[in-house]
Parts: structure tokens; C-alpha cells; sequence
């Protein structure tokens, strides 16, 4: 199981597509996508098998980065508020068929703004520990 499909199914909360709708994608948004918009990539993933890998799921760890894109800042905090209340503290659920053991928050980038495009982002970074 990779950890996109559960990051995926989190992002299908409404207080999230309330903001940017069906405007999210892994890695890259298609082309004249309309904005505020979501892309998020898994920066990397970490198997923490258990001894005897043989039995029963074994935990991974996953870094996720979300970069919100707006027209103005306040677009990308609230982007980022609606991403902190529904990943962070999220422990001991189902998603997406699998046990989320742990997702929490764990850094904020800087703000940047891309002046060709007028779109202003700034990375999140969010911890994930879950069974596969």
C-alpha cells in the first residue's frame, strides 16, 4: 500500500474541498488549473517491518509535503488550517482500508510567490505512520 492513496482519501474531507475542490494532484497540477489548488508529493517512505515480517501488516513511516497555491495568503493559510484539522493529531483510524497509526504535523516552509504566475505557496510537511 502506498501512502499516496491514504493522503488521497484524507484530502477528500469537506472543510478541504471546500477550498480547492477537486483541484489536488500528486506531484504536478494539470495545465490553467483554476486556483486556490493543492499539490502534494510523498518526499519519502520508510518501511519499520517488525521482526517476524511474516506476521500480520508491518508499520511504515511516510513524509508527505503539501504546497497550497493561491492568489493571495490568506488563501494559503486557510488551505494549510483545513490540512492541520484534518491530518494533524490523527491517530488510530482507517483509511483508505489501512490503520493510521500517527500523522502529525511536523514543519512549515517559507512563503514564496512564483511573479509569472501571481501564485503564492508555502510547503508543509506532515509525518504519517501507518500499516501496509
Amino acid at each position: 500500500m502506498n501512502p499516496e492513496l491514504i493522503v488521497a482519501a484524507l484530502l477528500n474531507h469537506a472543510s478541504i474541498t471546500a477550498l480547492v475542490g477537486t483541484r489536488r494532484a500528486l506531484g504536478q497540477l494539470p495545465q490553467n488549473t483554476a486556483m486556490p489548488a493543492l499539490v502534494y508529493q510523498v518526499v519519502n517512505a520508510d518501511p519499520r517491518p517488525n521482526l517476524d515480517y511474516t506476521d500480520g501488516p508491518q508499520l511504515a513511516q511516510a513524509r508527505i509535503q503539501f504546497n497550497p497555491l493561491a492568489l493571495t495568503i490568506p488563501e494559503v493559510k486557510a488551505i494549510h488550517s483545513a490540512l492541520r484539522s484534518v491530518l494533524d493529531f490523527k491517530h488510530n483510524s482507517t483509511v483508505a482500508g489501512k490503520l493510521v497509526v500517527s500523522c502529525r504535523f511536523s514543519l512549515l516552509g517559507p512563503m514564496d510567490k512564483d511573479n509569472e504566475a501571481g501564485v503564492w505557496t508555502q510547503p508543509a510537511d506532515y509525518l504519517l505512520a501507518y500499516y501496509e
